[in-house]
């Protein structure tokens, strides 16, 4: 009974934001979402220093660019946009979302589909990231299974409904909770399964490996499916090249030696190619580096 009474704000929101956004174009709603951003910036000062550690921490690894003021506002804004986009597509079906969506994949992705042996998606946090969960009937070949990895909503009944809501559309979602095998079986049977492994909450001892030269708390899961499937490893990168617009890149990452290190390290690799190509999609609000301080070495 507590858990329903739980679920009630949570429902009654998603409801009223649906109701909202619905007559709402997504270019409006992307606009919407800048000056929010451009307000987070001035507002947020824990926050705007967050997003200066992450972006000196790339800028000293690749050397292409200098953090700034209005590369770190740049960065509020897009990060607004994107996630005040995702409160209408969460309402929208794949169907609708085919005029926002551009999809490029690499031919080995059609091949792993074709194949029916599965795959691994390595999902990371930037652009609109949850309208991957409907990008399956938009994907040709279409993938006859497609699931991906998720946190729980903490009352179970608001979860149940988002996970019915999000298979309605061809993605079946497992709980991070799931066991290692019950995903083996998933992939082993032909399913393509998306991980956002970009980020970990835990304890760094246990997660810590370089990202940018820097140590960070990142998940040890794709790597850990591949070496149990030999299913192929992929990265997937969300972008914006126009206001209310999204390409999805899914590229094929190249093979590693038979241990979890090496193909940690290449998909170290992937994730860093894909943030340094698209630094403004990448959700740099999030805290990477656990650094004392909150300052780069």
């Amino acid at each position: 009974m507590f858990d329903r009474l739980k679920a009630i704000p949570i429902l009654s929101a998603i409801f009223f934001v649906n109701m909202l956004f619905r007559w709402v174009s997504l270019t409006s709603i992307w606009k919407l979402g800048e000056c929010l951003g451009s307000l987070c910036y001035h507002l947020m000062s824990e926050r705007r220093s967050v997003i200066e550690t992450n972006l000196t921490i790339v800028s000293q690894a690749t050397g292409n660019f200098s953090p700034n003021k209005q590369l770190v506002k740049a960065v509020f804004q897009r990060n607004c946009a994107n996630l005040t986009c995702s409160l209408k597509t969460y309402g929208m079906t794949p169907e609708q979302l085919a005029d926002y969506v551009t999809i490029d994949i690499s031919p080995e992705f059609s091949q792993a589909i074709h194949s029916g042996k599965g795959a691994i998606l390595c999902l990371a946090h930037m652009g609109n990231w949850e309208i991957l969960t409907k990008i399956a009937p938009l994907v040709e070949p279409s993938p006859k299974q497609f699931g991906a990895v998720y946190r729980p909503l903490d009352s179970k009944t608001a979860d149940h409904y988002v996970a019915k809501q999000r298979e309605k559309y061809g993605c079946q979602m497992f709980s991070k909770k799931a066991g290692v095998s019950t995903l083996s079986n998933f992939i082993r049977n032909g399913g393509i399964l998306g991980i956002l492994a970009d980020q970990r909450a835990g304890k760094a001892r246990k997660t810590n490996r370089p990202f940018f030269g820097v140590d960070s708390a990142r998940s040890k899961l794709p790597a850990v499916l591949h070496l149990r499937t030999g299913a192929p490893l992929f990265t997937v990168a969300v972008s914006s090249p126009k206001d209310g617009r999204w390409l999805i890149e899914i590229k094929k990452l190249p093979k590693a030696s038979h241990d979890s290190e090496s193909i940690l390290s290449t998909i170290t690799a992937g994730y860093e190619s894909a943030f340094s190509e698209h630094l403004l999609d990448v959700f740099w609000m999030h805290r990477y580096w656990k650094i004392k301080g909150n300052s780069p070495r």
